[in-house]
């Protein structure tokens, strides 16, 4: 049967040559692939093999796993205490930091 070549998802022509495809450098180098002459374009190989997408799937749902949890957990009850006050340094600064103006 007739052969014919594949680069980049199109059939190459036999009668003409690689420049008019992929350039005049010689140093590019192209994988051609052969399929049937007439027939599909042969598929084309994955970006990536598949223990390394197992591997990228399993890190992002563990991801998306702990920003659930931490969506779950919305407790602020920390904005209260007494470290988070944003003016606790120039309290600290001034001397004021045990001072009530309120009587007790």
């Amino acid at each position: 049967g007739e052969v014919a070549m594949w680069w980049s998802g199109k059939p190459l022509a036999k009668d003409t040559d690689f420049t008019k495809h992929i350039g005049k450098n010689e140093k590019t180098k192209i994988v051609v692939k052969l399929g049937k002459e007439g027939g599909a374009a042969p598929p084309r190989e994955p970006g990536i093999d598949a223990k390394t997408q197992n591997e990228m799937m399993a890190y992002w749902y563990k991801k998306q796993e702990e920003h659930k949890k931490l969506v779950e957990d919305d407790d602020i009850s920390y904005g209260n205490s007494e470290w988070a006050n944003p003016t606790q340094l120039r309290s600290a600064l001034n001397g004021t930091g045990a001072v009530s103006y309120r009587p007790k």
